[in-house]
């Protein structure tokens, strides 16, 4: 156990430098950007009509009628000189919030009135868009449209880009997303600007969207421990096709908390989330959530006799690889049981910001498949005298939520050994899946054959507890390749087999067997999301979509398979 925490810490300190980031769902570990209280998207419908009129009439003196800031109190040298509005490479790097809130509170300092007490709030924001649209020349629009009608013939129109994205932001997310990184600065300036300006006019012509309140409480899980009264709340709702928009607000005296006129909407997510001691406790929602949200917040615990492990599920399959040659690919799920009323985090951290919670060694002779799942596992391998091991960097909440999924390659040549050890106590129970043609053994625990669970991958469990040898050993034999001519797997669609292995180690998790869970009430989404992830696979083989918009897509239809089998569970 000393030589897993001496590795443990040398990881830390040669992944310092690694540079990946981590978006952890339940519990982040940096204190979130500081949020604006602003009029959200959907809650009122912009008019550029009115917007030229207010413009025309109040902006003119100063900032000239094309928005080029030479208006006649500019020209007789009553005022400075304003913003270029024209200038879209200026403008593109502000948002259109920028606009509204300097249209409201005014530049005193630039000689510019406040208009909040004079015009509306949808007056001030139809000027503000109004101002913002001022940089779109025909030609940048007629250059977006070709490039929307060349690239995304059958690709759903924005309803309203979220106005606390500047189009350079909005561009980024949308050109490494949707584009693979592939088009220019210019290029995506031109599309967003025609967007920007489509889901403006689409908006005018729209029927606002229902708005609704979403409300809850805010509770502290810790024994000894009270909520502040001056935490803050904070409500994060959009998608990525429109952004997201984020809104705040404090607790009332009893540590209730309110959202008013929120657009409510299915595409939508949405995340409440409090903070406290600089970390961000969250609640994510698919849908618009009740009115009963409670936000739970637990204070911080490094001590790791508080962990066990609690889960073992495994899922073995047998592939041949042009350069590893014959062997097992196994997909590990490590599930934890956090016994205490507080967070579990090591205390150890990286240079990004992450925490490094937890360490897991791969089996010996194991060769890592794992990815870093967008930032949140640290691979560590490839070190002399070291094994390959994984550092999980999401803190451990209290209660048996918590889970740390592992890939990898075993050489195989009719017998393989699965040797792993752990620097945590286990209680655990043990399943494994694996091709019919293969058997599995231990000498540490009985493993029995599960009945119905399946002739072509069928289920062994068994219990594993362990105080002094934290260790699994599983020993795996068989011919694979009997009565099968088409077990060849290449590089090239090696990640085909990895999602399908990756819903099948899911399905384990979940523990029911295919047949049983379709009749259950989220079946329907959950073949849904096997289609998509199977068209998917299509397109890519085909040469049908960019190869880095293939691995996002995939990632993200993954999580969504996992949340909905969890919901199962």
């Amino acid at each position: 156990m000393r030589r897993l925490v001496l590795i443990f810490l040398l990881a830390v300190a040669l992944s310092g430098c690694a540079g990946l980031s981590g978006e952890p769902d339940i519990v982040a570990t940096v204190m979130p950007p500081a949020a604006a209280s602003v009029t959200q998207p959907g809650a009122w419908q912009p008019n550029l009509d009115i917007g030229a009129r207010i413009f025309a009439e109040r902006c003119t003196d100063c900032h000239g009628e094309s928005g080029d800031g030479q208006g006649e109190l500019v020209l007789a040298g009553s005022v400075g000189r304003p913003l270029d509005m024209t200038d879209h490479a200026a403008v593109s790097l502000k948002s259109p919030l920028i606009y509204y809130e300097v249209i409201t509170e005014g530049r005193l300092d630039k000689l510019m009135p406040p208009w909040g007490e004079v015009l509306t709030e949808a007056e001030r924001w139809d000027v503000a868009l109004y101002s913002y649209s001022l940089s779109y020349a025909d030609a940048l629009l007629a250059a977006g449209e070709s490039i929307w009608t060349e690239t995304c013939a059958g690709c759903e129109m924005p309803a309203l880009i979220a106005p606390v994205y500047s189009d350079a932001e909005y561009g980024a997310q949308l050109n490494a997303e949707r584009f693979g990184g592939a088009l220019t600065t210019h290029e995506i300036g031109a599309l967003v600007a025609y967007l920007r300006i489509k889901s403006l006019e689409s908006a005018e012509n729209s029927e606002a969207l229902p708005l609704g309140n979403i409300s809850g409480r805010v509770a502290h899980g810790s024994a000894g421990s009270v909520v502040p009264a001056d935490t803050t709340v904070q409500l994060q709702y959009g998608n990525s096709e429109l952004g997201f928009s984020l809104a705040e607000t404090s607790l009332d005296a009893d540590l209730s908390f309110s959202f008013d006129g929120i657009p409510l909407r299915e595409t939508f997510k949405y995340v409440v989330s409090a903070v406290y001691q600089g970390r961000l406790f969250s609640r994510q929602f698919a849908a618009a959530p009740a009115t009963d949200v409670t936000i739970e917040l637990f204070d911080v615990t490094d001590d790791p006799a508080v962990l066990k492990i609690s889960r073992i599920d495994l899922f073995v399959d047998a592939i041949e690889l042009a350069d590893l040659g014959r062997g097992l690919h196994v997909s590990q799920l490590i599930g934890f049981e956090n016994n205490s009323d507080r967070i579990f985090t090591s205390g150890r951290g990286f240079d990004d910001g992450r925490e490094a919670v937890l360490l897991l060694q791969f089996p010996r002779g194991a060769r890592v498949m794992s990815g870093d799942q967008n930032g949140r596992y640290v691979v560590i391998k490839d070190m002399e005298n070291i094994p390959d091991s994984v550092i999980d960097t999401l803190p451990v909440p209290p209660g048996d939520s918590h889970q740390v999924l592992m890939e990898y390659f075993l050489p195989y040549d009719g017998k393989a050994r699965i040797e792993q050890s752990f620097i945590y106590s286990i209680d655990a129970g043990i399943s494994v899946r694996l091709l019919d043609k293969l058997s599995v053994d231990s000498d540490l625990l009985p493993l029995e054959r599960a009945e119905g669970a399946g002739e072509e991958f069928p289920l062994y469990t068994g219990r594993l507890r362990a105080d002094d040898e934290l260790e699994l050993r599983l020993e795996i034999s068989g011919d694979p390749n009997s009565n099968d001519s088409n077990m060849i797997v290449t590089q090239q669609n090696l990640l085909s087999l990895l999602v399908g292995a990756g819903g099948i180690i899911i399905a384990l998790v979940a523990g029911y067997s295919l047949t049983r869970r379709r009749r259950d009430n989220g079946a329907e989404k959950i073949d849904k999301l096997v289609a998509e992830l199977a068209r998917l696979d299509d397109d890519h083989d085909q040469g049908r979509i960019n190869h880095d918009l293939y691995h996002r897509q995939r990632r993200e239809l993954k999580a969504s398979l996992a949340e909905l089998m969890a919901e199962d569970e």
